[in-house]
């Protein structure tokens, strides 16, 4: 049966934004993490949160849904207004991608980096990452829990290298200091002085993983964080 504008499921769902509230504090997560965790922007996420009723994006409803365990049946009864008719699984390809063929490329391992702080790395080698010399592209393996939920333990990272300064705040990013030292965490920039650099990581313990301010003097090269490849076996 061809589909129709009326047959067509809607791309938006509504919710309740005082349930969504409660759900969210159910998780202890900050907003950004929490909106990190489900693939949107805060700001998306903070419209959401306000009371009344409001559209989300079906693709984000099934997304936090999958973070949180439950069947989109299951959280439409939490947080959801009227009756929502969820569209069916998009059929793929046998080999899961669409597109031409394109050829393989070989991207460089790199040594592994922390992802806490240097007192809790006694059990991991302490060396920094090297870079191969004109080298754009390449992984990284990432130990620790300092940037969970978005990178697990033992995930690899891919990195892209960024000339000068050039960072894009609320991004994550590898830095390299002038003493050796070699720090992966999410770049803000402060709000009273543009020379300095908070870094936080996107765990929201606090406690554990307090934000860390660092000058710009100090910053001898940098990589943005392109993405993550987590082992699901």
């Amino acid at each position: 049966m061809p589909t129709t504008p009326e047959t067509r499921s809607p791309r938006t769902v509504k919710i309740r934004g005082e349930q969504l509230t409660r759900l969210w504090q159910t998780t202890s997560m900050s907003q950004e993490t929490f909106a990190a965790f489900i693939g949107m922007k805060r700001s998306g996420l903070f419209r959401l949160l306000r009371p009344g009723v409001h559209g989300m994006f079906s693709d984000n409803f099934y997304r936090l849904a999958k973070a949180l365990k439950l069947t989109p049946q299951d959280l439409r009864e939490q947080i959801g207004v009227g009756e929502i008719v969820f569209e069916q699984p998009k059929p793929t390809f046998a080999s899961g991608v669409a597109g031409p063929a394109r050829p393989l490329v070989e991207i460089p391992l790199c040594h592994s980096v922390s992802a806490g702080v240097r007192c809790q790395r006694l059990m991991l080698d302490q060396e920094p990452v090297a870079m191969p010399q004109g080298c754009d592209t390449f992984l990284v393996r990432i130990d620790g829990e300092s940037m969970l939920p978005l990178y697990p333990d033992q995930s690899m990272a891919a990195f892209r290298a960024i000339e000068g300064q050039q960072f894009t705040f609320g991004k994550d990013y590898l830095i390299w200091f002038s003493n050796g030292e070699c720090y992966f965490s999410r770049v803000f920039e402060s709000d009273d002085d543009r020379d300095i650099l908070v870094l936080r990581k996107v765990n929201p313990d606090r406690q554990r993983y307090p934000d860390r301010r660092v000058h710009r003097r100090d910053v001898e090269r940098i990589a943005r964080c392109m993405g993550v490849i987590v082992d699901k076996s």
